[in-house]
Order: structure tokens, then sequence, then C-alpha cells
């Protein structure tokens, strides 16, 4: 990925690999953490409840970026990684977001820092710790003051990883920074405060933090809210504590439904608010509800791979296999393995011959990354090279084929018997002999 490496260059990590038209290359990362959520549109589109969203164009925006509105870079990079009707583009919305962020635009820096997860080819070594911060201080570069900020808090969260870039930089103002937004209610500084204390084993601070969030909690801020949910309040009885969550969770559970509701996003976490044995039950038919608009407005892909089974089997809504065909092909072109093969398992029932070789060809195709976070995908890289080695669905292209093998080969040992078997040479850091 050029543009991220080229962010990344004096931050200890090297150069990006090359990447081919369509094997991605992948450094091994831990799933995305729940609070990197996709950004939300900045005003939620009008719905209508458990229709099939139309497909998005990005050309729009493109030819706005290609004028040198940084707007449009942004807008355009963010339907690359969230439009419905495209396949993710990581490589292509790098290249927008980074053009859109050196331009000024600083929400663009913003979005791109929490977009990490996207990446199948980041430089080797580059966490997402590094990423978000590097990010973030183009933010701040760019006189955002919340990417200073955010940077700040990056550093004290994270010391281990990125000790070694800002030290001497943020990391001499990073605790005052923090404090200072702390005293002015920032919750994010104060979470992270209260956070560096309980890892510290300062109990009486984190405790005054934690205090102080209940507060503000209480006054109606309701990110507080979330921060001392399950907080261990050493001054309360266990009946206590327990009605406090009930307490929280509830008034918490409200919000979260009705932003939701407003397009403002926190539908994920509306989601389990009122399934079944949690804060706010109310049956399947809201659970499915909420899905629905986490998929289609929040663009949570998973939760799209969630509701297409909720259409396949009657579950909150009417069976459709129509939306569950629809909403699996979303989420396919998102990442989604199950979502792939469930895909696949349909156009198979079409029957055989070379239009249907070319459709499981193509979905094959979205489906492979080689990224050892989901071996689903890889495993689907695998069935794409056998399909080039056999010209099933497309052009026979032996080439093509051992090309994927050795990207996968590191990761799968399967990859690297395919190598063997074609004669040629297995890569050195494979994990096999």
């Amino acid at each position: 990925m050029v543009a991220l490496s080229a962010l990344l260059t004096g931050c200890g990590a090297p150069s990006a690999p090359s990447r081919s038209a369509e094997v991605r290359q992948v450094v091994v990362l831990p799933p995305p953490p729940p609070s990197a959520a996709p950004p939300e549109p900045a005003k939620a589109p009008d719905i209508v409840l458990f229709s099939m969203p139309a497909a998005e164009d990005p050309s729009a925006d493109l030819l706005r970026c290609e004028r040198g509105d940084m707007e449009g870079c942004r807008a355009a990079g963010w339907l690359f990684l969230h439009g419905f009707g495209l396949a993710e583009d990581a490589p292509r919305a790098d290249d927008l977001y980074t053009k859109a962020c050196k331009g000024k635009n600083t929400r663009a820096c913003m979005e791109f820092a929490v977009e990490y997860y996207h990446w199948h080819d980041w430089p080797i070594k580059a966490t997402e710790e590094l990423v978000e911060a590097v990010q973030h201080k183009l933010a701040c570069d760019h006189g955002e003051k919340q990417g200073c900020l955010a940077l700040a808090l990056d550093f004290l969260r994270h010391p281990e990883e990125l000790d070694a870039y800002y030290k001497d930089t943020v990391g001499k103002t990073a605790q005052k920074a923090a404090e200072d937004a702390c005293a002015a209610s920032h919750i994010a500084a104060c979470s992270t405060l209260m956070d560096v204390a309980q890892r510290s084993g300062d109990k009486p601070r984190a405790e005054a933090l934690a205090t102080k969030l209940l507060a503000m909690c209480r006054a109606g801020e309701m990110g507080a809210c979330g921060r001392v949910l399950r907080y261990p309040w050493s001054d309360r009885t266990p009946a206590e504590r327990k009605s406090l969550t009930k307490d929280l969770g509830l008034k918490l559970c409200k919000f979260s439904e009705a932003e939701c509701r407003a397009g403002r996003g926190a539908c994920s976490l509306a989601i389990g608010c009122v399934g079944e044995d949690s804060f706010d039950p109310q049956g399947p038919e809201a659970v499915a509800e909420f899905t629905y608009r986490a998929c289609a407005v929040s663009r949570d892909f998973k939760r799209c791979e969630e509701l297409a089974d909720m259409f396949e089997r009657g579950k909150g809504v009417p069976k459709d296999p129509e939306k569950a065909s629809f909403f699996d092909m979303a989420a396919c072109q998102h990442g989604r393995d199950l979502a792939c093969r469930r895909t696949l398992g349909r156009i198979r029932k079409q029957g055989s011959g070379p239009e249907v070789d070319k459709k499981i060809f193509e979905v094959t195709k979205i489906g492979c990354r080689v990224d050892k976070r989901d071996v689903g995908w890889l495993m689907s890289c695998e069935r794409l090279a056998e399909m080039y080695e056999t010209g099933t669905g497309t052009q026979k292209d032996v080439e093509k084929a051992v090309e994927i093998f050795t990207a996968v080969c590191p990761h799968r040992e399967e990859s690297c018997d395919e190598l063997r078997r074609l004669k040629r040479p297995v890569p050195p850091d494979a994990d096999g002999p």
C-alpha cells in the first residue's frame, strides 16, 4: 500500500511489498476491536425499513476529487470501504483518504485513523496503534485540536507500541493534555486516564475518575455511561453494583436505540440491548430492525450478513430469499466469508456450465484476501488459484495460480503443497517445511 507506507516512512516501518492486481498481501493482525466501527455518514439517508439499498456510485465524488475538492476524495474513499454495490477496495480508499488528509481535510485524517482493519497490505511491523497515531498526528499537524488530543490519548493507551516514535514529542505533554481535557469533561480523556490508573494499580485515582464519569453519565453524557457500566466499584455492595449496572444499562440502551433510529450510529449496541436477557428485551422483530439499521445506515457488514440469515430463516422478518441473497452479497463484497460461501451455494444451485462458472469465479475472487485473520479468506484464494490453473470460469493462467499460491503459502501449508506439486519454489518465509 503505497500511500500508507509513505506516511509511515520515518516511523520505523519498512516499505510495503509490491501488490498485484488481485493478490492482496497482508500483515497478520488481530480482529478489529469494537471501538473501530466504520465512521457514520454525516446525515443518515432516508430509508424504508427492510428495503434493499440502491447501489452507490463514487463517480461524482471522484470527479470532485480530481478537481481538487478534498471532501470529494474523502467521500469517495468512504464509499470504497462502505458503499453498497461496491466491492471493498482498500488500496484505492487508502490513496483517496491519504490525498484528502494531506490536502488538509482533517475529517479524512480522523476517519482514516479508525479504518486500519480494512488494510490487507500494510508494511511489516506497522501495528494498528502506530497507523492510528500517524493519522491523528497528521490531523494535529493540520490544526485539528481533536487530532492532537487523540494522539496524546493514543500514547497513553499504548506506550509500549508508540514510545519509540513519540516519547520525545507528544509523550512529554500527553499526560497534561489528557488531564486538561478530562478537567473540561472530555469523556475519552477521563476514560483513558481511568484505564491508565487501573493498569498501574492506582485504585483511588481510578475510582475518582470513574466517579467523575458516572456524574457525567447521570448529567446526560451517554458516552460516559458505557465507560463505567461494569466498573468494579469498591465502595458498593454486590447488590448495589448490580442495581447500578442495571440502571446505567437501561439508560444507555434507550439512548442507543434512539440514536440508531435517528441515523447517528450506536446500532450494534442497540441490537445487544433489545435481545433476549439483555437490559431492554423487545423480541426478534426489534433485533431485526436494529440489525437492518446497522447494516443499511451504519454500514456494519457483519450485521448485513446476520440480516441475510434472518431473511433466509424468517427470524424477526418474513422469509425473503431475494433479500437474503442481496444482503449476503453486500456482506461478501465487504469481507464477510460466511456470506460469500452462502452466495456461492446459491449460485451452484443454478446448475452448471460456463455462465455459472463465471459467477462462481467472480464471487471467489471477491472472497480472496491474503490475510491470516480469517482462514476462509485464504481458502477462497486457494480455490481462486485452482480456477486459474484449470481455466474454470476464467481464462487459464497457471502463472496467476502460482502467484496466489505463493502469497498464501506463508499462512497455509496446503498452498505450499500446491507449489511443490507445480514444481515451483516455496517462499523462504513459509510456515511449513
